[in-house]
């Protein structure tokens, strides 16, 4: 028999793919950072420590051969198990259909955190005429948590699923039933949809996430050459395809800027740039256009860079809109952001004649807000930041103070001269800091809120 656990935590088809005996092999789950050894292993009761907590009495679990040969990890305090992705399945075998399951189930918050991947679990409760069966479920790795006795139970409702008999759904809630009708309910009483941006975000554990998270040499190495931030942990939904876009229509801009001749790039700049006389003249479309224009590599680079790390969170939280509808109301907030910041510099220049026509490219002041949303959205997030060689875990509070503090005292410093506007940057930061509560499709305080034990 062998050990095994797949990419991502999901089912195990080592079984199907290697009957009998398998060589050695090594891989590495990126979810829970352990390096996985399949190898034989005989008959007998095998430990092999992954250093995993138990959900409840905090014991190191015993990872151990059992159930017919499937590998599970067992706190030999409580005797509650933790299965992997797949591993329920493979315990269980036909009697268990994983999407049957969830597809019946009704959610409550957990107050555990998932032994793997650090992420808040959820409880799956299913509701009978006679009582009701809770479950631990990381939504993430796709684990299971059974406290001792479960499993008998979980294999009678699988069976009885399978049957076609459906458990009672009784909603979501932190502490007790929600109505299914939930048009009855006022705003904060709603359930959570499932697999929303909401539900995903109010289940990370940001301080167990930034506490077990480690830089990596290249990431290191980046940071301590750029000066630029890595964000320690804040794992998206969903990959931010329209934020992917934006950054390459920036780019294939620059592409094309870079062909152009000495004499037309001027021209160029100064059609598509935002050159504040002309914007006072009524030339208002360069407000909007000036946003995908930049001067060099490094002022693409740095602002594309930024929008990457702090965009795609920010990104994520439209998807609740809809799929279609999302994407295109984070383009109107990073537009709205661009504009404002641009005003901003015509105010700032107004007096000046010589700077006001002076073109103004550059995303700056867009990226900006974007920072500010992702502070106001996720404030218990960290950023790594090289200060002396060192790799520091600044608070994102700490470090945009410290980038507010920058810009101001350049600002007032330099002056309106400046050949960058930092008064852009920071009446970006402004409006995207107060814009984003009134284009969420929730309400902020639902995703920031502590979300509540289960009581028993």
């Amino acid at each position: 028999m062998f050990f095994y656990r797949k990419f991502r935590c999901s089912e195990s088809e080592i079984y199907r793919l290697f009957p009998g005996n398998t060589p050695f092999l090594r891989e590495s789950c990126r979810y829970c950072f352990v390096i996985v050894i399949l190898t034989n292993m005989n008959n007998e009761e095998t430990m092999l420590s992954r250093n995993l907590s138990c959900v409840k009495c905090k014991e190191t679990l015993s990872t151990l051969q059992s159930f017919d040969g499937v590998v599970v990890d067992r706190c030999p305090q409580c005797y509650g198990t933790w299965y992997d992705g797949g591993e329920l399945e493979q315990t269980l075998g036909n009697a268990f259909d994983y999407h049957a399951f969830m597809k019946v189930m009704s959610l409550r918050l957990s107050e555990y955190v998932c032994p793997c991947c650090k992420m808040s679990m959820r409880g799956l409760v299913f509701k009978f005429r006679n009582g009701e069966l809770l479950i631990d479920h990381c939504a993430t790795c796709r684990g299971f948590w059974l406290d001792s006795g479960e499993l008998e139970s979980v294999r009678n409702l699988a069976e009885t699923i399978k049957d076609g008999v459906v458990p009672l759904r009784i909603g979501f809630s932190a502490a007790h039933p929600v109505s299914v009708d939930a048009r009855n309910n006022g705003w904060d009483d709603k359930p959570l949809l499932k697999d929303s941006a909401l539900d995903h975000y109010r289940n990370v554990d940001y301080e167990t996430g930034a506490e077990i998270k480690q830089i990596e040499v290249s990431a290191y190495l980046f940071s301590a050459l750029t000066a630029l931030p890595i964000e320690v942990f804040n794992p998206v939904k969903a990959p931010a395809v329209g934020l992917y876009l934006l950054i390459m229509l920036n780019i294939a801009v620059f592409i094309h800027t870079g062909s152009l001749r000495s004499e037309e790039f001027m021209a160029f700049m100064r059609e598509f740039g935002m050159v504040p006389l002309d914007v006072v003249a009524g030339k208002i479309h360069s407000l909007l256009t000036s946003m995908f224009v930049h001067s060099s590599f490094w002022h693409l680079f740095a602002n594309m860079y930024v929008l990457f790390v702090f965009g795609d969170n920010v990104y994520d939280l439209f998807s609740d809109h809809g799929k279609a509808r999302g994407p295109m109301i984070f383009l109107l907030f990073y537009a709205v952001i661009g504009v404002f910041s641009a005003l901003v510099h015509v105010m700032m220049v107004a007096g000046d004649s010589v700077v006001s026509n002076i073109p103004v490219v550059g995303a700056s002041g867009a990226v900006s807000g974007v920072m500010a949303a992702y502070w106001r959205a996720f404030p218990k997030t960290r950023v790594y930041q090289i200060i002396f060689w060192y790799p520091f875990k600044l608070p994102i509070w700490l470090y945009l103070g410290f980038w507010i503090m920058f810009n101001l005292i350049l600002g007032v410093i330099a002056g309106s001269a400046a050949r960058i506007s930092w008064q852009a940057h920071l009446g970006g930061f402004v409006a995207g800091y107060l814009l984003l509560p009134h284009l969420l499709p929730f309400r902020l305080e639902k995703l920031q809120r502590e979300p509540q034990k289960c009581q028993d």
